[in-house]
């Protein structure tokens, strides 16, 4: 067992030093955003959710790891890499086992080589490094490359173990779905130990547990996006997606190139030598054309299938991406292995083997290097625009990291190029308003926003940031429309309804308030601060038919688990519940550790309103208020 073990020690031990890094990009909305899971209804919840609000992706298996690693450590980046390195590795012992099948028959040292590559390859350091973006690609590969180790073994039992693995792929990226075809053609080149043949009744009783599996899935998509999911891609970029696959498998760069359009990885030499790489293993292969042919055929199917759901034949966020090709690599690296390893056959073990030990030091010394790109969000960016000056979100992205920072100054310049780039895009005007806001620069602000509006008249996000400027600024009145009508343009817009509820009940309407509140929450349950709001009004509010105080109760204590436990505000709305519901040394005790909390977090005016309410508590009286009670605990984060 030393040889696997010392496979996975190998690849974990390069992407360790990753337990440093921080968050970035997509782990602010896909982590940071959300709350962590509580309980079992909770998993259940996150089965009929989005994974992200603003894009059409369903991805429960990989967002119920995220949400359960925050349930149990907290905001620590550290223990998510750590995740990642240790998934790397596992899938480098699954393609290890995989290839060592007799259908492909490597012997052990190719097979370890060809194992080590693939998950050390800068392609894969792509899905590691980064916490949500590289998992949602890294967790469903390893059950894909698992599903085909499992239907490719004989018995009853391993057949089972590949409809599970399918269903666990699938769940976690729709790439996962060409997992069927794979299986398919592997039956249909003779490589399984029971292939259906002709017959039309055994194909479809072989098939059946992944036609439900995948009927199932589909349905909650239907559900989730109601088809508007299916645009069509630029087709005109479908060769170009093969291609680009070939280069950066066969010749990747040294620095990271994050998700790059044509013009910026069309590189003609390293294209020139990836087709030249190709041409050579496929004519050494054409040599034993007779002993290789399903093999061959397997794995060019393999790297054909596995790029189509990202070949842009559907639009997609970013034509091309490293982590599009990663599942596709290994294809092309088994075909190399067999040819150095046939090689080596006839003489000059020592050389070929030596050839493929300095390919897996160099790539990993690429992986190392590219680690110091994804330290932290800040570097991150200036790495996107240092490669590719010429992208909106790029620098759309660098502001916002800026922003965080408080060098509004240098954000607005990146803001200011990102309309240079497109003058036409209503968000990136949208996104320099916001930042406007925060300098004061309250008509400047206002007129990018008009502007904005001008451009996309119907952008319900839009909608929300003017009106959430004009509620800011106390015109409520002004505001509330544009937040209607953010939600008649998408009734699904759960900040809509939240910011409509804001604003109602600024005016003292909580009945209206509550019930967008709910509807906010309907649509995404982990809304924390939704949740604290709406319980407050239930705990509070002058209307005995609005109060509920066992459902504001049940709201704040779910809400003020870890790590929202040393939330003065969340404790303070769970008091109040507790005096509603009659346990008033419940209510004394958390609003005491409430205003404790707030004045060592340099929140004197709410420790002042909390003891206030502690006298009423104190008198078994519970707290009426016909307006929601306004805190802040401080500017969320947001990157559109």
């Amino acid at each position: 067992m030393w040889v696997p073990l010392l496979l996975f020690a190998a690849v974990v031990a390069v992407y360790l030093p990753s337990v440093d890094h921080e968050f970035l990009y997509d782990d602010y909305e896909v982590i940071l955003s959300n709350a962590p899971l509580r309980s079992i209804q909770d998993l259940g919840r996150i089965l009929t959710e989005r994974h992200f609000l603003s894009l059409p992706y369903y991805r429960p298996m990989v967002r119920s790891s995220l949400l359960l690693q925050r349930s149990l450590h907290g905001d620590e980046p550290g223990p998510f890499h750590l995740f990642n390195a240790a998934v790397a590795g596992l899938i480098a012992l699954i393609v290890f086992a995989l290839l060592r099948m007799p259908v492909f028959g490597l012997r052990p040292r190719w097979a370890w080589l060809t194992a080590a590559v693939f998950a050390l390859h800068p392609v894969a350091s792509s899905c590691v490094y980064p916490i949500a973006s590289g998992r949602e690609t890294l967790l469903p590969a390893l059950f894909v490359l698992l599903a085909l180790y499992c239907f490719l073994r004989p018995g009853p039992w391993w057949r089972v173990g590949a409809s599970v693995a399918f269903a666990l792929a699938l769940f976690g990226k729709e790439q996962a779905v060409v997992t069927l075809a794979i299986f398919a053609l592997a039956d249909a080149l003779g490589m399984t130990s029971a292939p259906p043949g002709r017959s039309l009744r055994r194909w479809v009783v072989r098939y059946w547990p992944e036609a439900a599996i995948g009927a199932l899935y589909f349905s909650i998509r239907h559900f989730l996006f109601a088809g508007g999911e299916y645009r069509l891609g630029d087709l005109g970029q479908f060769a170009l997606s093969f291609l680009y696959a070939l280069q950066v498998v066969t010749v990747p760069y040294w620095e990271m190139v994050y998700e790059p359009p044509a013009r910026v990885w069309f590189s003609p030499w390293r294209l020139a030598i990836g087709l030249a790489i190709a041409g050579w293993v496929l004519l050494w292969i054409r040599r034993s054309w007779p002993a290789v042919r399903a093999v061959t055929w397997f794995w060019l199917g393999w790297f054909v299938l596995t790029l189509l759901p990202t070949a842009n034949l559907l639009d997609q966020e970013a034509p091309f991406a490293e982590r599009y090709v990663f599942l596709a690599a290994l294809a092309p690296l088994f075909l190399l292995a067999w040819v150095l390893s046939n090689r080596e056959k006839n003489g000059r073990p020592r050389l070929w083997t030596g050839l493929a030990v300095a390919v897996l030091l160099l790539l990993g010394a690429q992986t190392v290097t590219r680690g110091a790109y994804y330290r932290d969000y800040e570097a991150f960016c200036r790495q996107w625009v240092k490669t590719d000056p010429q992208s909106l979100n790029a620098h759309n992205s660098l502001a916002v990291v800026l922003t965080m920072d408080g060098r509004l100054q240098e954000a607005g310049r990146h803001y200011e190029e990102a309309l240079k780039i497109a003058p036409a895009n209503a968000q990136a005007r949208s996104n320099l308003a916001n930042l406007r806001l925060q300098q004061g620069r309250l008509q400047e602000a206002h007129d990018l926003l008009q502007e904005a509006l001008r451009l996309e008249p119907d952008s319900y996000a839009i909608h929300n940031a003017l009106g959430a400027m004009l509620l800011g600024q106390g015109k409520i009145e002004q505001a509330i429309p544009h937040f209607a009508r953010a939600i008649s343009l998408n009734s699904e817009n759960q900040q809509g309804h939240a910011n409509l509820a804001n604003a109602l009940a600024h005016q003292g309407d909580t009945r209206q308030a509550a019930h967008h509140y709910r509807e906010a929450l309907r649509i995404h349950p982990g809304l924390d601060h939704v949740a604290n709001r709406l319980a407050w009004i239930l705990a509070t509010d002058p209307d005995p038919e609005l109060r509920s105080g066992a459902e504001a109760v049940g709201l704040a204590e779910r809400f003020c688990q870890p790590p929202n436990d040393t939330n003065p505000m969340f404790l303070d709305t769970l008091a109040a519940a507790y005096a509603e519901t009659t346990r008033f040394p419940q209510a004394l005790e958390t609003a005491a550790r409430a205003a404790a909390l707030a004045s060592s977090m340099g929140q004197p005016e709410l420790a002042d309103q909390i003891r206030q309410r502690m006298d009423a508590y104190r008198e078994r009286r519970p707290v009426r208020y016909s307006r929601i009670q306004w805190r802040t605990s401080g500017p969320s984060l947001r990157h559109d």
